[in-house]
């Protein structure tokens, strides 16, 4: 499956990996099993306390709304995604807003239900970006959240001895941009093309230099580095 590019708050972008078609239709039919055993244990429960029909049709309703409940509380995953490792996302890169999820919510009638998945699987197979027909009005499609390079949850470094501050300007820096600069090191050690990985690192190099102030030549895996240790200097006395 190929790769979308996502551009990032701190307008860097990002390469992340489609879901495959055989992950997301996994991930369906696990919701699907997921669905049925909860299922079964309401009418197990409703025939225990001998209530009615109105009292079947009141729980079952919001099964109804399970993948969009879900994906709106869960961060673009329903159980049967996060056990595959994929999750919605916007194709610029924003967060899915709730509407985002309304509207694929509601072309699963045509994308799996009518079709019986034939509409869905046709539209991410012969499409771009991955998207069955809601996810191309909703302007969503599906990643896998594991990376093909590995990236390093933690933002700690060790500190060099008797190190001392590169960049004034790294006390601008936000927690939330450290995984940023991790992604951004661990996809220039991993990208081949010399040429690709130059203009890559100074792009990347370029808009947070904008960001933050800084004017610098220092190379972009050294200057990105530089700045996530100039962050744990600044911040390990706090």
């Amino acid at each position: 499956m190929a790769d979308i590019g996502i551009e990032t708050t701190q307008n860097v972008r990002i390469n992340f990996q489609l879901a495959s078609i055989g992950e997301r239709i996994s991930a369906t039919l696990l919701d699907f099993l997921f669905l049925f055993v909860i299922y079964m244990i309401l009418l197990l429960v409703i025939a225990l306390i001998g209530k009615g029909v109105a009292w079947i049709l009141f729980l079952l309703v919001p099964l109804m709304f399970y993948s969009l409940i879900f994906e709106v509380f869960m961060n673009g995953q329903t159980p049967g995604k996060k056990i595959m490792k994929i999750k919605v996302s916007t194709v610029d890169g924003s967060a899915p807003a709730f509407l985002n999820y309304l509207i694929r919510w509601m072309f699963r009638l045509v994308d799996i239900s009518l079709t019986y998945g034939i509409c869905g699987i046709l539209c991410i197979v012969l499409g771009e970006k991955g998207q069955r027909l809601g996810d191309i009005l909703a302007k969503t499609t599906v990643i896998r959240t594991k990376r093909k390079v590995s990236i390093e949850n933690t933002i700690l470094v060790d500190i060099p001895q008797n190190y001392e501050l590169v960049f004034l300007e790294s006390r601008k820096i936000n927690e939330k941009d450290l995984p940023l600069f991790k992604k951004v090191i661990a996809q220039i050690e991993s990208m081949e093309d010399p040429v690709e990985k130059l203009q890559f690192g100074l792009r990347a190099r370029k808009n947070v230099m904008e960001k933050l102030g800084i004017k610098t030549e220092m190379q972009p895996l050294e200057f990105f580095k530089t700045l996530i240790v100039d962050y744990n200097l600044i911040h390990r006395d706090r």
